[in-house]
């Protein structure tokens, strides 16, 4: 139980928060410039981090066999 807990921790957060945080101020930016390629480039930017970090978070946790739900709750094993 704590080792699925600690497997967690395997994908570092910090990459794909630092571009969520650019992606947004770049979007504010473009907002504040009335500069519509800008915000859109900071929105793509955030898009690009959310799918990281989607496909992040799927090669993780692809090959841990350990399901990490109790078996007393529904859709447990």
């Amino acid at each position: 139980m704590i080792a699925t807990i600690l497997a967690a921790s395997d994908v570092p957060a910090a990459p794909v928060v630092a571009l969520m945080g650019i992606g947004a101020l770049i979007a504010i930016g473009g907002h504040i410039a009335r500069s519509r390629r800008t915000a859109a480039l900071g929105i793509a930017i955030l898009f690009a981090a959310t799918l990281l970090m989607m496909v992040g978070a799927y090669i993780a946790f692809e090959d841990d066999a350990a399901d990490p739900r109790p078996r007393g709750q529904p859709g447990g094993f």
